[in-house]
C-alpha cells in the first residue's frame, strides 16, 4: 500500500500525475502573476497557505486537472480583491524532483549516466515539464567519481554534473 504524507488531492495534466507540490511552488506562482500585473502582493504567503490548507482538509477531491485548480484559484483570487493578478495567473506544473543519487546509483558509469538523464528530461520537456529540481548532487557525484568521500576526482564529477545541469535543464 503506497500511502501519501499529505492529504492534498494530486494535480494532473494529461497523463501526469503529480503530488509534489508546495508552499512554495504556490508563493512563486502568485509572485509571477503579481509581477505580471504590476500589483504589490504582500500576502501571497498567507494566500499561498490558506489554498493548501483548503486543498488538505475540505477539498473533496482526489486529483485535480490543472485547469480546474487555476480556474479555483483565479476565482478565490477574485473574490479577495484581486481580478488583475487572477488575470495574470499563468498555468504551470510544480516542479519535477530528480534525484540524481537514485539515478546515479541504477547507472554508475557517466556514459550511461548522462544519457538516461538527458533522455529523462527530454521525455519530461516533450510532456510540457520544463520545471526541474535536482537532488542528492553531491552523493551523485561520489558515485560516478567512484569515491566514498570528497576529493579531486569526486570534485572533477560534481563540476561535470553542475556544468551538465547548466546546459540542459536551461
Amino acid at each position: 500500500m503506497i500511502q501519501s504524507v499529505s492529504r492534498r488531492p494530486l494535480l494532473q495534466t494529461g497523463e501526469y500525475i503529480t503530488s509534489d507540490y508546495d508552499c512554495e511552488w504556490l508563493e512563486h506562482v502568485l509572485r509571477e502573476a503579481a509581477q505580471i500585473a504590476g500589483v504589490y502582493l504582500p500576502c501571497e504567503h498567507e494566500i499561498a497557505q490558506g489554498v493548501l490548507q483548503y486543498m488538505e482538509h475540505y477539498c473533496p477531491l482526489r486529483t485535480l486537472p490543472l485547469k480546474y485548480f487555476f480556474g479555483r484559484l483565479r476565482g478565490a483570487l477574485r473574490e479577495i480583491g484581486l481580478p488583475r493578478v487572477a488575470d495574470a495567473l499563468q498555468e504551470q506544473l510544480p516542479p519535477v524532483s530528480i534525484p540524481l543519487d537514485t539515478l546515479a546509483g541504477e547507472h554508475p558509469l557517466p556514459l550511461f549516466f548522462y544519457t538516461e538523464l538527458k533522455h529523462r528530461m527530454d521525455d519530461l520537456r516533450r510532456r510540457g515539464l520544463t520545471s526541474y529540481r535536482f537532488s542528492g548532487a553531491h552523493r551523485c557525484s561520489l558515485v560516478l567519481g567512484r569515491r566514498r568521500r570528497s576529493c579531486p576526482t569526486q570534485r572533477r564529477a560534481f563540476n561535470e554534473l553542475q556544468s551538465f545541469l547548466a546546459v540542459h535543464a536551461a
